[in-house]
């Protein structure tokens, strides 16, 4: 007789060697000593009835195994999924459309950012870059029939133009310049910055004298870099101006500047300063230059602002009329006086 030493079914057949059940080899038991084997190899072999089970495994375990034996990769890999396109549009709309809308506001933060940097440097600073391109709309010409058309009140130290009679440049040639209403009207362009000299110069010299110009800003939006006078003025043929620049801005916040122009390069000489007493917006402000020898002198709206000493030689020449950028400005009431200096008064 033998037995499963797994499950413990007995088989009377000596002649089995596995169990039908688990596949574990079987031993013999019996009384006594050593097993008594029924084995007849002339015997006809008998088996036990076929029983419904999968053949027996070619390998035997003593023990069962902890695991089953890793299986060898396949020589494929299925498809991985991939959702439909409505899927994934559904699925991932917002967290685009999301996305694009923070992108899009970044964007527009870091413009206005960089726009307002940018505004407040050239404002505060005045590193006078959009001033480099320099035009003068006015370099000599000797037209007798244009000078001949002002009819300017003046006595031997006294001129009062008050922009009836046109004496300064107008049209394409003056970039636009024009009377209307009794004013002069100027505009510039884009990083250039222009200025008009009349066209009789012969009472509008500046040595020793008190120069007042009314001017204003036609829509209430100043010129980024000021208008205003020219005194000491001088331009030669090709158009480079020298002399001294006495300029407001009338924007948010209002304030003055001095500037030196030489072979027609700006120097600051007095950088953009505030000041309580230039009237902002469409307001009309009276700018007042007062020279005496090396001394030059600025009052805005009868109110003393800054004095200067020039150190260029430049202590003669002619009235100028200044604007910058695209702004439209309108000046009017002009005088200079030569009779009353900053010292007789």
């Amino acid at each position: 007789m033998k037995q499963c030493p797994a499950c413990n079914r007995t088989y009377t057949d000596d002649a089995q060697l596995f169990c039908l059940e688990d596949g574990a080899q079987l031993r013999a038991v019996g009384g006594g000593g050593a097993a008594q084997s029924s084995f007849d190899p002339n015997a006809t072999l008998a088996y036990t009835p076929a029983r419904e089970t999968n053949p027996p495994p070619q390998n035997f375990y003593p023990q069962a195994p902890t695991g089953p034996p890793a299986a060898a990769p396949p020589s494929w890999s299925p498809p991985s999924y991939t959702p439909s396109a409505t899927t994934a549009r559904k699925s991932n709309k917002p967290w685009i459309i999301g996305a694009i809308a923070a992108v899009v506001v970044l964007g527009i933060g870091i413009v206005v950012l960089l726009a307002v940097i940018g505004r407040d440097s050239a404002s505060n600073t005045n590193k006078n870059s959009n001033r480099a391109i320099v035009s003068n709309a006015n370099a000599p010409r000797g037209n007798a029939n244009n000078a001949n058309k002002a009819t300017i009140p003046s006595t031997s130290n006294l001129l009062k133009d008050d922009f009836s009679a046109e004496n300064w440049p107008t049209g394409e040639g003056a970039y636009g310049s024009f009377y209307e209403d009794g004013e002069y009207h100027m505009k510039g362009k884009p990083k250039l910055y222009v200025f008009m000299f009349p066209l009789n110069r012969a009472n509008y010299e500046t040595k020793d004298a008190t120069v007042k110009v009314t001017t204003r800003s036609v829509d209430g939006k100043s010129p980024e870099y000021g208008y205003g006078l020219i005194v000491h003025g001088k331009a030669d043929q090709k158009g480079t101006l020298d002399g001294y620049g006495f300029l407001i801005y009338t924007g948010a916040t209002p304030k003055y500047e001095i500037v030196r122009f030489n072979g027609g390069e700006p120097t600051t000489i007095v950088p953009w300063a505030a000041s309580g007493v230039i009237r902002g917006g469409t307001n009309s402000n009276q700018i007042e230059v007062r020279t005496d020898g090396s001394q030059l002198s600025m009052y805005v709206n009868g109110q003393f602002l800054k004095s200067i000493t020039d150190t260029a030689n430049f202590n003669d020449g002619y009235v100028g009329l200044y604007t910058s950028e695209t702004n439209e400005v309108a000046f009017d009431d002009m005088e200079v006086d030569r009779e009353t200096s900053d010292a007789k008064r």
